[in-house]
């Protein structure tokens, strides 16, 4: 069985991708969010059967407060891959107190970043991003595409990316 630790669990994307990896059997996927778990209204894993769903655990650690015992968690999973959606979003909010979203986006991102690269029982480290990064685009916008960032959730977004384009 593969081990997956899914950072960001409770979001819309890390929920559908363990749902995605539950469906497609073979995983043991370890779920972190800051918040507390999700109803199952929010997490489509959780329509899954038991023997499914039992192929999954949730972790409530903050990627702000406890870089130690997400690693830790992560050492004593040893998972082959990890895949980080974790992030402070919504726009709007981000021109309140951006000090927040960078704290979050770039800071404990790089140093979570940085804690992992090494690990050579990992395979794959995926650093999930957003369309925001770019700004105002028009046609076929690849990843070559410079960062054009117009909003403090942007302009976070933008410098972990580029810090882990960096390794």
């Amino acid at each position: 069985m593969k081990k997956v630790v899914v950072i960001g669990c409770n979001s819309f994307s890390g929920s559908h991708f363990i749902d995605l990896l539950l469906s497609k059997g073979g995983y043991y996927i370890t779920g972190i969010s800051r918040s507390k778990e999700k109803s199952g209204m929010y997490l489509p894993y959780k329509q899954r059967n038991v023997s499914q769903v039992s192929h999954f655990e949730f972790n409530q650690l903050d990627l702000n407060e406890n870089i130690p015992g997400i690693i830790k968690l992560i050492d004593d999973k040893q998972p082959e891959y990890i895949v980080n959606f974790a992030s402070q979003s919504m726009v709007g909010q981000s021109w309140d107190h951006p000090d927040h979203w960078y704290q979050t986006n770039v800071l404990s991102t790089v140093k979570l970043t940085n804690a992992i690269k090494k690990k050579t029982y990992l395979k794959k480290y995926v650093h999930t991003s957003t369309p925001e990064v770019y700004g105002s685009c028009s046609g076929k916008v690849t990843e070559e595409q410079p960062f054009n960032p117009s909003t403090p959730y942007a302009g976070s977004r933008a410098a972990a990316d580029n810090f882990i384009k960096m390794l």
